[in-house]
């Protein structure tokens, strides 16, 4: 693709979608590229002035990634043990392929079924970097006190699009993305654990659980990443991820930067143990 075309394809997703696209200088960002496209020879040549242009539309989440070629790693699936009367869910990061969210619904599912009737419960998100929320959510859903709105994308115009819980599925807009598959409802107190890795999609997850009775967060503040990204592929394969709305809780709190806990603790899980026995 001529590189003159390229840039201008990019920049095009990113001043549309970027919620902090008022904070760039468009004149000067396309004289920048089209000097790029001047002096390069192919795409790759503009990806760095690309991500610099992210980086000061999207912010931190934001940024630009290009096929590795390195096969995936180990993902994770979700799992869950007793602690006395308390179940302990751990949600591991999922990426948004179609085969691994059936196979992290299904392993949450099941995991949950197989624990003993719990009276208290225990989500930890600690060390989860993200990928795809909603199976995620799909697995915590008996955890969010039935159907209805779970939280909002708010994009930089305050257009908010809810998230939602119905009939064991969730979704946004008019789009349902993932299936539960475990119990209908599990009653109970909820803790939610988090720590300095537990970003992106994780923490909206931790936001949908914001606003809820009987539930409390503990250990660190999260990453920082709490906002959606839009990706988009270009012609090069490479991928633009746009940062294009901020995270609103179910109360209709909007939410950027670090999710800091109710109740600070280096051990997350002890602390909230110790509460939730207490």
């Amino acid at each position: 693709m001529e590189l003159h075309a390229y840039a201008a394809l990019a920049l095009g997703h990113v001043e549309r979608q970027a919620l902090y696209a008022d904070r760039v200088d468009w004149p000067a960002v396309r004289a920048a590229l089209s000097a790029a496209a001047d002096r390069g020879t192919t795409t790759a040549d503009l990806h760095d002035e690309l991500r610099a242009v992210l980086r000061d539309a999207c912010g931190p989440h934001g940024g630009l990634s290009t096929p590795t070629g390195r096969p995936p790693a180990d993902r994770q699936l979700p799992s869950a043990r007793q602690a006395g009367d308390v179940g302990v869910l751990v949600l591991p990061a999922c990426p948004g392929d179609v085969g691994s969210v059936r196979g992290y619904t299904v392993a949450g599912g099941r995991a949950l079924r197989r624990l003993s009737p719990a009276a208290r419960w225990s989500v930890d998100l600690r060390g989860n970097g993200g990928g795809s929320m909603w199976p995620m959510l799909a697995v915590a859903a008996p955890l969010l006190r039935g159907d209805g709105v779970l939280g909002a994308f708010v994009d930089r115009d305050g257009l908010r699009t809810p998230w939602w819980l119905r009939r064991r599925r969730v979704g946004t807009g008019h789009w349902a993305s993932a299936r539960s598959r475990g119990p209908l409802r599990l009653p109970g107190p909820v803790a939610v654990l988090t720590d300095a890795r537990t970003a992106s999609a994780a923490e909206a997850v931790a936001t949908a659980f914001r606003g809820l009775p009987d539930v409390r967060s503990y250990g660190a503040p999260t990453a920082g990443l709490s906002s959606s990204n839009v990706t988009v592929r270009l012609p090069d394969g490479a991928l633009l991820h746009i940062t294009s709305a901020r995270l609103a809780d179910r109360s209709g709190a909007v939410h950027e930067g670090p999710l800091r806990p109710d109740v600070p603790a280096e051990d997350a899980l002890a602390a909230a143990l110790a509460d939730l026995h207490g």
